[in-house]
């Protein structure tokens, strides 16, 4: 890529650049850094106070509930798999879940669980089936444990009902999961109000450093023994006995990452100062701005319908195809050429991708040995551009004309693909 060209952010449903004012609390929190539940001294009182200040931010970004506490993992995988190990599943247990699911909230219930994972049906512009949904919960309603559900999608941007979710949940006992990692910085998380249960996302989405996840569930959970104990989730042990931390403490052995408490605390007070109708409006505008342009484009497929596309509340998160293009080599040559960031492949949703390019089970096998032998270029997929709270219309213009003059006169570069490492590069 020259470097003399602006970098125009467009993956942010992947990762977001922090705040400037998020880079400046970490730094002057560090000038003061001391021991957290470590020690005594001013500067590891200092840092005490600086983390339950910004626990108290987080918690009022979220909106909690009463009966509900924070945990803090190192992202929302590990969020996911930690709620799903702790809440200690049967294999007579059900967990509902569709298949628009990022593969995060999916694997952790298939393989840290012994319950039997049901789906929901969803239509191919990755939007749920809600009577579908109910009829399930209600065939499995004396063995349903958990619906755990997209709070908006990576792929599409849909945006569940989570309130008319949580009440088919609350019907029969269950509880409601949401994985909020593209849901956090996009609209309110209003757990409280939406009658969510536990949910879980992670900082770098919510323009924050990498590293630091948030799992949000009931406290009712907490006052059993940890899955993951080690230092810090005892007050005593001895050959007979264990003395286990407060139920606060007990699930977050070591040393917390108070940087990241730090971090996140001061993007959740940036993106409350700026206000959830202003940052809706404007990611709204640049929504429709993209696809209406988007879909002007020769040869270029949105794969959510027009008209679904500009209607239906959704987030700034819009998945295409250019005709006669590899998805890798697209996003190669918006990276090189024009210093535009996207994401290409399957965007860890498989199953609806899959869908949409209708691969059948003979296909499917095929693309598996390919990739099984090496060749990760062989699958499917489309490009991804997602929008943020910093984007302009100037960067909606500026991958619009990109992907116009590759579609009339193709690439000024010449590019290598690397089966191995899913990328094309300039030669």
């Amino acid at each position: 890529m020259d470097t003399k060209k602006r970098i125009i952010a467009l993956n942010n449903a992947a990762t977001t650049a922090p705040f400037p004012e998020t880079l400046k609390a970490v730094n002057n929190f560090l000038q003061s850094y001391g021991a957290f539940h470590r020690g005594a001294g001013p500067n590891a009182t200092k840092t005490y106070e600086k983390v339950h200040e910004a626990i108290v931010t987080i918690r009022k970004f979220m909106q909690f509930k009463n009966d509900q506490s924070l945990l803090f993992t190192q992202n929302t995988s590990a969020a996911i798999n930690l709620f799903v190990r702790m809440l200690l599943l049967k294999n007579t247990d059900v967990v509902i879940t569709s298949d628009i699911e990022h593969t995060s909230n999916y694997l952790p219930w298939r393989f840290n669980s012994q319950a039997k994972l049901v789906f929901c049906k969803t239509a191919l512009d990755g939007s749920i089936d809600m009577d579908d949904l109910a009829k399930k919960a209600d065939i499995y309603k004396k063995h349903l444990r958990v619906i755990a559900i997209t709070g908006a999608s990576n792929l599409t941007g849909y945006i569940p009902n989570l309130k008319q979710i949580s009440r088919i949940a609350h019907m029969y006992g269950a509880l409601l999961f949401v994985d909020a990692a593209q849901l956090a910085p996009h609209r309110q998380l209003q757990m409280r109000n939406n009658g969510v249960d536990a949910l879980a996302f992670s900082a770098h989405k919510l323009y924050a450093p990498f590293g630091f996840g948030v799992l949000a569930g009931p406290k009712n959970m907490l006052s059993q023994n940890p899955v993951d104990p080690a230092g810090g989730s005892i007050n005593m042990i001895s050959d007979k006995e264990i003395i286990w931390s407060s139920p606060d403490h007990r699930h977050q052995s070591g040393t917390w990452n108070v940087t990241g408490i730090i971090a996140l605390a001061r993007s959740c007070e940036v993106m409350m100062k700026k206000g959830w109708p202003r940052i809706m409006a404007h990611e709204h505008a640049l929504r429709r701005y993209a696809v209406r342009n988007l879909q002007k484009i020769k040869g270029l497929r949105l794969m959510i319908d027009l008209s679904e596309s500009l209607s239906v509340d959704r987030i700034g998160t819009i998945p295409f195809v250019l005709d006669g293009y590899h998805h890798a080599l697209v996003s190669a040559i918006l990276e090189h050429e024009y210093g535009i960031e996207t994401r290409s492949g399957t965007i860890c949703n498989h199953r609806l991708v899959r869908r949409w390019f209708n691969i059948s089970d003979a296909q499917q096998k095929v693309i598996e040995r390919k990739i099984r032998d090496g060749n990760l270029l062989a699958s499917y997929g489309i490009v991804r551009v997602s929008i943020g709270v910093q984007n302009t219309k100037q960067d909606i213009d500026a991958l619009v004309n990109a992907l116009t003059s590759i579609s009339k006169s193709g690439p000024r570069l010449q590019y290598k693909a690397l089966p191995k490492e899913e990328v094309y590069i300039p030669l």
